[in-house]
């Protein structure tokens, strides 16, 4: 009888029962809701040495960007740190990569919306660095160049972000990703509106409000008629403009969007102001101040404290303007949002100590942040 081959009896590999999306998502966010300093060498390793459970950690961390940035941002570097650590491997191919991409992309991210330039470019160069070592970069580094052109945006190089937009947009188009697409779109539509191109804007704006070619999620849809409701009021169709506002605000309740909210808050006390409504105006800038530092949006806070303290002043409250002032100043010195020596900010300062709101520093000192911050 012929000799027949032997069959080695290997020790069966363990594979895990696959979770659910759901399963999945509940179980990051537990891991997430551990403190970092409590959270255990074993934890960690069971939820960020498999690829599943650390996609799920960054569906929830992206839902969570434009809620809590500042949590985003602290959960982001660590992974990033974590999946740099030599040897580290996660997955069988370019998965440690694409993970260490993800988080640097989502430290940029939260970066910007924390109002830090440095930091959020210098996270976009470690995402883009990243992702070129995967096998298919192309949709992961165009949402790096979206980060970045939206960094351009805040930073007022209207004239890039027009040139190149385009192009991302239909980058977006060819990769059918139908988020980033509408996302693009806004982000042309904020560009027209600042460079004084409103009915390019209003049309862009009502056409991701519609949402009549592709579905658009509510948060761009609230964030469109926001936007849609501030061209109306610098056109003084201020009554229209309330009427935007309130269409916008289930859509961001419904997206749970605290960062647009505070920003509706003071497009709402800007067009009372207009209206006249200085007292109505007056408590929907504190309401937004107030949404803006608890999110940790430090320059936001700043340029809008100097706005509020100029209404004071004209309702001739000027202590509680010299309050707002003196609030404002430390984060516009350490972000250095104005150049060294800017004698508006000089003649604050003396103005806080004097007790007496200088009325001309402030206006030139707020008209100057709004053109370039």
């Amino acid at each position: 009888m012929p000799n027949q081959g032997r069959v080695l009896a290997f020790p069966a590999r363990h594979i895990a029962k696959p979770l659910s999306r759901a399963e999945a998502l509940a179980r990051a966010e537990a891991y997430l809701a551990i403190p970092a300093e409590k959270r255990t060498t074993l934890s960690e390793s069971t939820h960020l040495e498999d690829a599943e459970m650390l996609s799920s950690i960054f569906a929830v961390l992206r839902d969570r960007l434009n809620v809590v940035p500042a949590e985003v941002f602290a959960e982001a570097k660590s992974l990033y740190d974590w999946l740099s650590v030599p040897r580290r491997a996660v997955g069988f191919f370019d998965e440690s990569d694409y993970f260490r991409g993800e988080s640097a992309l989502l430290a940029g991210g939260a970066a910007r919306l924390l109002g830090s330039r440095e930091e959020t470019e210098r996270w976009l160069d470690r995402a883009d660095a990243c992702f070129r070592h995967t096998i298919n970069p192309a949709p992961m580094l165009a949402r790096v160049a979206y980060t970045r052109l939206a960094l351009k945006f805040d930073m007022r190089r209207y004239e890039e972000v027009a040139e190149l937009v385009p192009s991302l947009h239909l980058t977006f188009g060819k990769l059918a990703m139908a988020e980033d697409y509408w996302k693009c779109r806004f982000l042309e539509a904020m560009t027209l509106k600042d460079m004084g191109n409103l009915d390019g804007a209003v049309g862009a704006f009502e056409e991701i409000a519609c949402g009549a070619q592709l579905p658009v999620d509510d948060a761009l849809k609230g964030l469109a008629l926001i936007n849609l409701g501030n061209v109306r009021s610098g056109q003084g169709n201020h009554e229209l403009a309330l009427m935007a506002y309130s269409e916008a605000l289930p859509f961001l309740k419904s997206a749970n969007r605290p960062l647009s909210l505070a920003d509706l808050k003071a497009m709402v006390a800007e067009t009372l102001a207009l209206l006249g409504k200085v007292d109505q105006a007056i408590q929907a800038y504190r309401e937004a101040v107030a949404d803006y530092v608890l999110l940790g949006s430090t320059t936001r806070v700043a340029y809008l404290r100097l706005v509020l303290a100029e209404v004071l002043v004209g309702a001739g409250r000027h202590r509680e303007a010299e309050w707002e002032v003196a609030a404002a100043l430390p984060t516009i010195d350490a972000e250095k949002m104005v150049p060294e020596g800017f004698a508006a900010v000089a003649l604050l300062r003396e103005s806080v100590r004097q007790r007496k709101a200088n009325p001309q520093a402030l206006s030139e000192l707020r008209q100057y942040l709004q053109t370039t911050n």
